[in-house]
């Protein structure tokens, strides 16, 4: 019970940044779409004019939903940011560390609750992108469905902020300077992502980005339960 009880307080600190992400990622993602179909129709210099015989396939792609994929691996990113600050960087600020840590509560417990809670918010993410491209398969604003290659990709990049937020939880758990290797959990998060963006095939990516997964809840883990506040 009392686990939950944390979680819910995670939770309850992480709801408005999952509101504003998902609000973030629809309102944009539908504006470049619009801007798309725009560009393609009603445009001055638009190759689709008058009595020109065209094929179809290439108005409204599938592929149009890259560009909102971008966004979301973007919108990932800052989610990741937002919820390792509010989760692990505000204690300190407000100092009450030591009142968490000295409940009736495990250090494991204490740390599950925020991970869960972070992982609820990447789930939440990544519906929300399951649900844009549902939507714009189904209201004929594209003529050829998104590839599901795409739509995976979506999802991925999604899942892709919890790397951001267990590096971002990392630099706040740390003793080092910050003129030393104080954000050092960050640096690693990018260079992860650069190997990451960098492959061709999305398995590959996807397992070494299990990899890195298990690296950092480890680090972290190892680091919360011997961190003294």
């Amino acid at each position: 019970m009392k686990f939950f009880a944390l979680l819910k307080k995670e939770l309850r600190e992480a709801v408005p940044w999952i509101i504003f992400a998902v609000i973030s990622l629809l309102v944009l993602s539908w504006f470049m779409i619009s801007m798309k179909e725009y560009s393609l129709r009603d445009w001055p210099y638009s190759p689709i004019k008058t009595g020109k015989i065209i094929n179809q396939s290439e108005i409204f792609r599938g592929d149009i939903l890259l560009e909102a994929a971008v966004l979301m691996f973007f919108i990932s990113i800052l989610l990741g940011l937002a919820l390792g600050f509010i989760h692990f960087w505000m204690p300190g600020f407000r100092r009450t560390w030591q009142f968490l840590i000295h409940r009736s509560v495990t250090r494991t417990a204490l740390i599950a609750s925020k991970l869960s809670a972070a992982a609820i918010m990447m789930v939440c993410l990544s519906l929300a992108w399951l649900f844009l491209a549902w939507f714009t398969a189904i209201s004929r604003r594209i003529i050829i469905p998104p590839e599901s290659g795409l739509v995976r990709l979506g999802v991925f990049y999604a899942y892709m902020g919890f790397i951001v937020y267990m590096a971002t939880a990392l630099c706040a758990l740390t003793k080092a300077r910050w003129y030393t290797t104080k954000l050092f959990g960050l640096f690693v998060a990018f260079v992860i992502y650069i190997i990451i963006i960098s492959q061709a095939n999305i398995y590959r990516a996807f397992f070494i980005s299990i990899l890195a997964f298990f690296v950092l809840i480890f680090q972290l883990y190892q680091t919360f339960l011997q961190r003294e506040f």
